[in-house]
């Protein structure tokens, strides 16, 4: 089959961490890249970026903007970006759309509609998780899953938001889990971990890490040994802003010595930092599934969350990580005080984790899409 995959707002060839680049992109570049064993891919994105073709895998920018321009002006291209698609492929050669997020999803609907071909829509993230967001996105979001054939969902947690906020016909939502790139996270052994806490993110109010910074200079109360790394670059309209506010407020409270800001690095440095850190410590306001917490778990590097949905059908409390109600949970001091100066405990966390990783696969993931995409042809 004649696969069209589109992201719309970010090329999923970009470096993760970088501006608007996250786990959608992982999961893009990964589908079509074990999709394009049985089926021709194509991927598109309107962000500037270098094309390129391969077997049965080809990816096309259609250079409508930078990679740092804000979203809201991303949004502003949109009837630009299908004119082009249009112009530049035969699309009723394709026999699916997938599209990922709900700005692509406007311009996979639009192309449904018009060549009568079956779409399916992926969101990676729900606009009813947005405090303080006006309706707009929820609103498209909610047409656009109307209108397509079918929509995934990447954990329980994600299928039950969209059938109850969105009032979607459960039939029509497809649980297909995200996988892990076992060739790039891997546990190394050799190495000896150090009592290091990891947050890895961009650099966004949603994110939280003003809550991770709260929390340590709690925690050092207690166990004044230990540093934590912040991986990520500023993100959206106001990251740069919420940047500054955190390296002041570090200033503020004498915690140079703790928190250090490494910036946007490779998958394989983040590897490597995983690779000899005790915890990954994760605060995001919202996630659909949360691909960094079973990337962590790969390495072998347990995860501690606070009450994040999607989270819980991750993590195992005192057995892969810990879910607190809040930092303020005196059982999580416990656990990671424990990860850091019981080494048994710690090693059978570590393991824990590491097994716990193994039903995470990208293979998986692709097949499940490819049963999907099976169905949708002979409808």
């Amino acid at each position: 089959m004649n696969i069209l995959q589109i992201s719309f707002h970010t090329s999923p060839y970009s470096e993760i961490g970088e501006n608007d680049a996250g786990g959608l992109n992982v999961y893009v570049e990964q589908i079509s890249k074990h999709l394009s064993n049985n089926h021709n891919v194509t991927v598109v994105t309107a962000e500037k970026a270098d094309s390129f073709k391969k077997p049965n895998l080809e990816f096309y920018s259609l250079n409508l903007f930078e990679p740092d321009l804000p979203m809201d002006d991303k949004e502003l291209h949109l009837i630009e970006f299908q004119k082009k698609l249009e112009e530049t492929f035969e699309l009723n050669n394709f026999d699916i759309i997938h599209s990922h997020y709900w700005l692509s999803g406007l311009v996979a609907k639009e192309i449904s509609d018009k060549f009568n071909i079956p779409f399916i829509f992926t969101s990676h993230s729900l606009g009813v998780f947005l405090e303080g967001y006006n309706n707009e996105r929820a609103d498209c979001e909610k047409i656009i899953m109307n209108g397509s054939t079918f929509v995934t969902a990447s954990s329980n947690y994600e299928n039950s938001l969209i059938s109850e906020s969105y009032n979607i016909d459960k039939k029509k939502i497809k649980l297909i889990k995200p996988g892990v790139d076992k060739n790039l996270f891997f546990p190394e052994p050799n190495l000896a971990r150090e009592n290091i806490f990891l947050s890895i993110g961009r650099i966004q109010k949603q994110k939280r890490q003003l809550e991770v910074i709260k929390f340590l200079n709690a925690f050092r109360k207690i166990q004044n040994e230990f540093k934590c790394y912040f991986i990520g670059g500023p993100s959206g309209s106001s990251g740069d802003d919420y940047f500054i506010e955190l390296k002041e407020f570090v200033k503020e409270l004498n915690l140079e010595s703790h928190v250090e800001f490494l910036g946007n690095l490779s998958q394989t440095k983040i590897r490597e930092l995983l690779s000899i850190s005790k915890l990954l410590i994760h605060t995001s306001q919202y996630e659909t599934f949360g691909l960094v917490a079973i990337e962590a778990h790969s390495v072998g590097v347990p995860v501690v969350s606070i009450n994040q949905g999607s989270f819980k059908e991750i993590i195992d409390n005192n057995i892969n990580g810990y879910i607190a109600e809040s930092f303020e949970d005196q059982y999580l001091n416990e656990f990671i005080l424990k990860i850091f100066n019981d080494d048994k405990f710690a090693d059978y966390v570590s393991k824990s984790a590491l097994n716990s990783s193994k039903k995470y696969d990208w293979k998986d993931t692709s097949e499940g899409l490819n049963l999907l995409y099976q169905e949708l042809k002979l409808r």
